[in-house]
């Protein structure tokens, strides 16, 4: 007698994708570590190279931890909260990419000392995190092939990326620039040709291993006082659409660092970017912080840069917050 499995949350495009990647690139008893494993020396020597002025900047978008300022957030939120369940829409789990932050001051005469205590949702559309390869997965397993119930005793992918030094070259996709406007909207998602005119708008020849850092105007569509919608809630929202992610996974990118994550526009609202971790093992940097960069590289004259985004190494991790920098 059959087991009814319900349907595959895998699309038949990323499976094929996936069974291509384990037949190229899986050892028999050997964990696939994914994206990572081809960010090797020559990825990283690039990388130097690309570095011409020395300078730095964050790729992280700030925590906030101060108390009026997450007073307004929670209010936010709860509209948000109200809002998903007009839609009929699950609600996501209390904290979904929240930040805990119990900060312990000790004075003593003259002497002062602090310390703190915190406690985080790797996930959500908030903070910059690193996804991990035990963030999404199918069939009671996650890429590798490593099976999901590790995660509750032993997982270790996270402590292998960040003992292998995830540093690379960065090249820039700008593609509000390409499109000619301040951000990409919810109605027209990333395609695959945007990803070309910008790649040719930078004259780089990628190289497996690479990072790409995909900015999308996120900073203005927030400062013009829109809100981004959570992966949850199934209601159109700015992002990378389905022929986007065939053409990151054709690239072979060491990592992918986004504003926008995957688009939701038409029905099934599949978040096919991140499928990729499953299919492919695919290194992603939720949320980061792009427009600043943007800008920077534009007067510097260039669209590449050296990235480092040295995750903490947590047994079992899910994923991390992350500050990722762009030295160029």
């Amino acid at each position: 007698m059959s087991v009814d499995l319900a349907p595959d949350p895998v699309a038949p495009w990323l499976r094929e994708l996936g069974a291509a990647h384990d037949a190229a690139r899986h050892v028999d008893g050997v964990q696939c570590r994914g994206s990572v494993t081809l960010i090797d020396e020559a990825a990283r020597l690039r990388g130097i190279a690309a570095v011409s002025l020395g300078k730095a900047i964050s790729l992280e978008r700030e925590i906030e931890t101060r108390a009026k300022q997450l007073e307004a957030l929670a209010v936010v939120a709860e509209e948000e909260k109200l809002q998903w369940q007009a839609l009929a829409v699950a609600e996501l789990p209390d904290g979904h990419g929240s930040v805990d932050l119990d900060v312990r001051v000790g004075i003593h005469g003259r002497s002062a000392h602090g310390g703190d205590f915190i406690r985080y949702d790797a996930h959500g559309i908030h903070n910059t995190h690193m996804d991990g390869l035990a963030h999404l997965g199918a069939d009671e397993s996650w890429h590798g092939p490593i099976p999901a119930r590790s995660s509750e005793t032993d997982e270790d992918t996270m402590v292998n990326w960040a003992q292998h030094g995830i540093a690379t070259r960065a090249v820039l996709l700008d593609i509000p620039a390409v499109r000619g406007v301040e951000w990409v909207t919810a109605e027209s998602p990333v395609t695959a040709a945007d990803l070309d005119k910008a790649l040719d708008a930078t004259g780089v020849t990628l190289e497996p291993g690479d990072a790409l850092l995909i900015y999308q105007g996120r900073d203005r569509f927030e400062a013009a006082g829109h809100r981004y919608t959570p992966g949850a809630v199934l209601q159109p929202r700015p992002g990378i659409g389905k022929s986007g992610a065939q053409w990151i996974a054709s690239k072979d990118p060491g990592l992918v660092s986004w504003d926008f994550h995957d688009a939701r526009f038409d029905p099934p609202h599949a978040l096919e970017v991140h499928g990729l971790i499953y299919a492919i093992g695919l290194c992603l940097i939720d949320n980061s912080l792009l427009g600043p960069a943007a800008a920077a590289l534009r007067t510097a004259g260039t669209s590449t840069g050296f990235l480092v985004a040295a995750p903490t190494a947590i047994h079992r991790s899910t994923g991390v917050i992350i500050n990722p920098l762009l030295i160029y």
